[in-house]
């Protein structure tokens, strides 16, 4: 039985239509596409859109917000085309009004004061954390981003100097240029690229701070569910807290079905929490991975 949670100081979300403004190929199977949606409540990082890709498909599709504009009321959606819903929204042209949800669900959490963000992305799951490390920089945060790819990375990089805690290599150029330190990892060997698991990357960028900074530390991560359960003992190993945004499949979007579940702990219990509206967003030391990889 599900117990859900008070839904007191949940974001607003309401049934909205999106037009393209930009829909185009970031290379690979990776997609940019650009929305305006009149009267969307504003969004933030964590947060997602459920987007309908076709009236003769059964379910929408969760995607992430990269980035909102409210001057505009357009936001970004960071997508990979891995099935019938990803390969249609390909085709969509300038113009092409399609219904969405949101924004849905619970955002991150910005670090106490005085604290740093280490942020860790595997793929497409870089699309809330990028936006994370935009708003938390903005806010005085002293962010560093560590993205896991097999695939090219979608947009521009730039050589990055080595620091004292930071081997020289690539980074994301749009990031750097707002103060924001950024690396990369993949399990090919790559000129620029830490070659291995991007867990591993930060693992070894954590072990170089100072411990008096390593404490002030908290972790984020969005991604495949074995780099987040790996961020997740990173965080118990370096005695940290931290967040991890969770993906599921999901069928009514608005915490209805109770379709997307997972097994948050407290203490020796467990609960059933909905991704969709209790989360995406959860603490990295609440949620059962064991249960999770089944």
């Amino acid at each position: 039985m599900i117990e859900p949670l008070p839904v007191a100081g949940r974001p607003p979300m309401q049934h909205l239509q999106g037009r393209v403004v930009e829909n185009r190929s970031l290379g690979g199977d990776l997609w940019l596409l650009r929305l305006q949606v009149p009267d969307l409540p504003p969004a933030q990082a964590g947060q997602f859109v459920h987007l309908e890709c076709g009236a003769d498909l059964t379910l929408p599709r969760p995607f992430s917000i990269l980035d909102s504009h409210p001057e505009s009321q357009d936001i970004d959606l960071l997508y990979r085309v891995v099935g019938e819903g990803t390969r249609r929204m390909t085709g969509w042209q300038p113009g092409w009004v399609t219904p969405l949800l949101g924004p849905v669900g619970r955002p991150f959490t910005p670090p106490p004061a005085g604290m740093e963000a280490v942020l860790v992305a595997g793929g497409v799951g870089v699309a809330p954390l990028d936006f994370l490390a935009r708003t938390l920089v903005a806010q005085g945060v002293s962010v560093t981003l560590f993205l896991g790819m097999e695939s090219e990375a979608p947009w521009p990089l730039r050589q990055a100097s080595a620091t004292e805690t930071l081997e020289a290599g690539l980074a994301l150029a749009h990031l750097q240029s707002r103060g924001i330190a950024s690396r990369l990892a993949s399990l090919t060997a790559r000129p620029g690229w830490f070659t291995g698991y991007v867990t591993e990357l930060a693992a070894a960028y954590l072990q170089r701070l100072p411990p008096d900074r390593r404490a002030r530390c908290r972790l984020y991560t969005c991604g495949p569910l074995p780099m987040m359960a790996a961020v997740a003992r990173l965080a118990e190993r370096f005695g940290l807290q931290g967040e991890a945004a969770l993906e599921a499949r999901m069928a009514c979007g608005f915490g209805g079905c109770a379709g997307c579940v997972v097994l948050i702990r407290a203490g020796e219990k467990g609960y059933y929490r909905r991704v969709c509206v209790d989360g995406p967003v959860f603490p990295l030391g609440d949620v059962d991975w064991q249960q999770q990889g089944h």
